[in-house]
């Protein structure tokens, strides 16, 4: 089965443009044997300090833990702890929620570490999580039109929860693939089928399957690409919290039940398993951290000339590759490419206008690689294709070219590339059915706006342009 990659909830599959792992189905519980690999990728080439293990029961607060690790000597590859890549992460550093793991006075009976202490059970560990607010940069628009309908630039504080039961089970709730309010990530999803009294007898799966550590990430879709990435990966991101001393190599994403279609899963018993189904949809540091992930994993860069990164790939909905849930085609699609072609030949500038075709690249390593290392702006139609910018640098440009917002209004590559430190563009095409394709009258208006982006990447570019810290009282510095 060929993975999903819309941005909406539709239920349709899309065009294989990104192949996480290919041909596999991905398992409504998902048994991560559990995953690392960090800094974005200015911080790729960082020596990782490390130091003997250190052992759970030695264990303290996640940040005691981190600043006593940082600064140790490194001693074997095969030693290497997640806490030890987690603590030179720049999600980590700079996004990280703060960990709170007792009850409090004040707190809320619902906060983790109060739903602990309030009931005897097999709850071992329980982490409140305050997320740090931060503000997105609008996008840059080819005009006015876009500009009364965005979204906000600032979002709230967000909260998450991570709980730590023993001896616990899976038996299907939370419910996987639907899409349900009590589903991974849903409002009123559920911690109280993994509880129970402390003298209870368990042995009633003592012929089901048995794991040392699961983590539950049963999200809506959890098979398709685009809800792995934006929905289990979110929860894998924050389950690492609570695994600091685990082996780094034990904390790969790599047994994700393959070929296997779990619709019907058994029930699944755990010395260790980790709840962290509630946590925030959006925000810097889950998102930043899926992406140090990946590119971690990638081979080095045989160039790191920024000449050589230099492509703006035209990302088509009907040329290069067939959207499986059709729909959002530019109907002049050759005209913008012309146009957009011609200028950077008028203008004698260095970058080559070419189609992404998925179809010419071998799996997830090949197409990362490609965009870390040569792809500089990405234009096209909204679609699954623009998920490819997750492995692009921060210095890169997307320009989306979507439907009358009044009809389809999804901005989640916005919040995307803004959360990654990328520059986003939003252009309105003229929606000319109920497929919302498209027809971009003002040509010369789009390839204006190519030129101009291209421009602000050629001057000094930091994170910070796309995304920074926001506090609710405008308190000097």
């Amino acid at each position: 089965m060929t993975p999903s990659l819309q941005c909406t909830k539709s239920r349709v599959s899309c065009w294989p443009q990104l192949l996480l792992i290919s041909s596999i189905s991905f398992s409504i519980l998902m048994l991560l044997s559990l995953w690392t690999k960090l800094p974005r990728h200015e911080a790729l080439r960082r020596s990782v300090a490390v130091a003997p293990r250190t052992s759970p029961e030695q264990a303290s607060d996640l940040f005691t833990l981190v600043q006593k690790r940082r600064n140790k000597t490194l001693a074997m590859d095969t030693e290497m702890l997640h806490l030890d890549d987690l603590a030179r992460s720049d999600s980590y550093q700079q996004w990280a929620p703060l960990i709170v793991s007792k009850c409090m006075h004040g707190m809320d009976k619902r906060a983790a570490p109060c739903i602990q202490e309030a009931n005897r059970t097999n709850i071992v560990e329980a982490q409140e999580l305050l997320y740090p607010a931060f503000r997105l940069k609008l996008p840059s628009f080819a005009n006015t039109t876009m500009k009364a309908k965005w979204l906000s630039q600032e979002y709230p504080t967000f909260q998450g929860q991570n709980l730590v039961f023993s001896n616990a089970s899976y038996r299907g709730d939370p419910p996987p693939d639907i899409w349900s309010d009590t589903g991974c990530m849903g409002h009123d999803v559920s911690h109280a089928s993994f509880m129970h009294a402390l003298n209870s007898n368990v042995s009633e799966l003592a012929n089901k399957t048995r794991v040392d550590t699961l983590v539950v990430a049963t999200s809506p879709d959890s098979w398709s690409f685009q809800h792995f990435v934006d929905r289990v990966a979110v929860v894998w991101s924050q389950a690492q919290l609570v695994i600091p001393t685990m082996k780094k190599n034990d904390t790969t994403i790599v047994a994700v039940m393959v070929g296997q279609h779990l619709h019907n899963p058994e029930s699944v018993l755990a010395k260790r398993l980790v709840f962290s189904c509630r946590a925030p949809l959006i925000h810097p540091f889950t998102t930043q951290r899926i992406t140090e992930n990946i590119l971690q994993s990638l081979p080095a860069a045989i160039s790191s000339s920024e000449a050589d990164r230099n492509i703006i790939l035209f990302l088509s909905r009907s040329n290069g590759g067939r959207a499986f849930n059709g729909g959002r085609q530019i109907l002049n699609e050759p005209e913008v490419f012309e146009a957009i072609s011609a200028m950077l030949n008028a203008t004698g500038r260095p970058e080559q206008l070419q189609y992404f075709r998925h179809d010419e690249f071998n799996g997830l390593e090949d197409v990362a690689s490609f965009m870390r290392d040569r792809v500089k702006m990405m234009i096209g139609p909204h679609g699954a294709a623009f998920y490819n910018a997750r492995f692009a640098q921060p210095r890169t440009a997307l320009i989306e070219i979507i439907p009358d917002p009044g009809k389809f209004f999804v901005p989640c590559f916005w919040e995307q590339a803004r959360l990654l430190g990328q520059d986003y563009s939003a252009h309105v095409g003229t929606t000319q059915n109920g497929q919302n394709d498209m027809v971009v009258d003002d040509v010369q208006n789009v390839v204006q706006l190519v030129r101009a982006r291209l421009a602000y990447l050629d001057k000094a570019y930091r994170m910070q342009h796309a995304l920074d810290h926001t506090y609710a009282w405008d308190v000097a510095r």
